[in-house]
């Protein structure tokens, strides 16, 4: 069916429903970037095109190796669960350099992600051109 000449062609919408957090970002969003909901949304569809996906080749490999990393971890605690659970397990002080340990290789897994998420969310801002007020962006890492 041909359209009218006198109807005007409308734009394609969106309509999507968000959980109540998802809705909390948005807003927060919008309190931050000073911009309409949808002009929030719009941009970052965009930016999320250009600014390519969340985690590039080398990352990818990273996250492969801190995955190695993450199942060393889950062996060595059961291998100490099993000695807890067949009486074996040694005083408490003679474990702490295992615990210190684990703790330490947790620790920088979790730094090397939190470095690469925050890394991609500013390069998402950079793209979508959504600026950070003054005061938060000094505190932002590069």
């Amino acid at each position: 069916m041909a359209r009218s000449v006198k109807t005007p062609r409308r734009k394609p919408r969106l309509r999507t429903e968000l959980s109540e957090l998802d809705e909390r970002r948005l807003q927060e969003a919008v309190a931050l970037f000073g911009l309409p909901k949808a002009e929030v949304v719009r941009r970052l569809i965009r930016a999320s095109v250009q600014a390519g996906p969340a985690l590039s080749a080398e990352n990818t490999r990273a996250v492969v190796a801190l995955a190695s990393q993450v199942r060393m971890v889950g062996r060595n605690l059961a291998q100490v669960l099993k000695a807890i659970h067949r009486g074996q397990a040694v005083r408490i002080e003679d474990t702490e350099p295992v615990w210190r340990g684990l703790h330490d290789i947790v620790s920088a897994i979790n730094d090397e992600l939190t470095e690469m998420t925050v890394a991609y969310g500013s390069k998402l801002r950079r793209e979508a051109k959504l600026t950070l007020p003054a005061d938060l962006a000094e505190s932002e890492p590069a």
